[in-house]
């Protein structure tokens, strides 16, 4: 996936990190973040794909989608949460626009205002990636 190499690539130049220190840093050798990079390689694993996030300082949920696998963290709160799966399903068989998800999640935080231990999202990260 091309997309997903070149848009590593951006965040690493623009986070000004060579090619073999962010391989370093996530534990991946510098040929094989190459590959990535130049789409010669498919995405790494999700645990890698977190990783370099995590090095990059970027929103996981800005590089997943650009492939075919998913935050195995994301994947295990939901296979615990059967409700909350059906709650997916619901807005997917109702066609919720991102608008409609959008209001959604400021009510769900309005909600959560008077719990100390409670997470809001960036605005950013409401609206999810752009493409």
């Amino acid at each position: 996936m091309k997309i997903f190499g070149e848009t590593v690539r951006g965040l690493r130049n623009s986070r000004k990190l060579s090619l073999r220190e962010l391989a370093s840093k996530a534990g991946i050798s510098p040929a094989y973040l190459s590959r990535i990079e130049h789409g010669k390689e498919g995405p790494p694993s999700p645990e890698i794909i977190k990783e370099i996030c995590n090095v990059l300082d970027a929103d996981p949920d800005d590089l997943f989608p650009l492939t075919r696998k998913a935050d195995p963290d994301i994947v295990k709160y939901l296979n615990e949460r059967p409700r909350l799966l059906r709650f997916i399903r619901f807005l997917q068989l109702n066609k919720f626009s991102d608008q409609e998800i959008d209001e959604l999640i400021s009510s769900a935080e309005k909600s959560k205002e008077d719990n100390p231990g409670g997470a809001s999202l960036p605005a950013a990260e409401i609206r999810g990636p752009s493409y």
